[in-house]
């Protein structure tokens, strides 16, 4: 069974805890391969807009996620180094999220495979967001 950790999210002038994107320096769910490597997951519950701050947001949060992936730590933690084969940057997205964002994913995948990892996005269910 996996064990689960849950940090204190650190100060960051940048917390917004009343955008969809709250804390850019957390990682939202990370999962280690038993073969080396690691899943890491953006949850993005609210509709993501199309707004210049909420594409940054998204971007910087990436960002985070790919200076993480190359820390000592996670290197330790994952038993391998970050290659696109076994490190997956996944964002799950409120279905109500603007085309806009999906875009911006589809075009950002060759900048995070380029840095080590492979960026797949897909929708929440209704049950994950709290619906019916």
């Amino acid at each position: 069974m996996a064990s689960v950790t849950k940090h204190e999210i650190p100060d960051d002038p940048r917390n917004d805890p009343a955008h969809p994107i709250p804390y850019l320096s957390v990682i939202d769910v990370l999962a280690y391969r038993i073969g080396g490597g690691a899943n890491l997951i953006i949850i993005v519950a609210s509709p993501l807009g199309s707004d210049e701050r909420s594409q940054t947001r998204l971007l910087d949060k990436i960002q985070g996620y790919l200076e993480h992936i190359q820390t000592e730590d996670h290197a330790r933690d994952a038993g391998a180094p970050p290659t696109p084969e076994n490190t997956t940057i996944t964002v799950r997205l409120h279905p109500e999220t603007t085309s806009v964002v999906r875009e911006l994913l589809e075009r950002s995948r060759t900048w995070v495979h380029c840095h080590g990892a492979t960026l797949v996005f897909s929708d929440l269910t209704s049950e994950e967001i709290g619906g019916d």
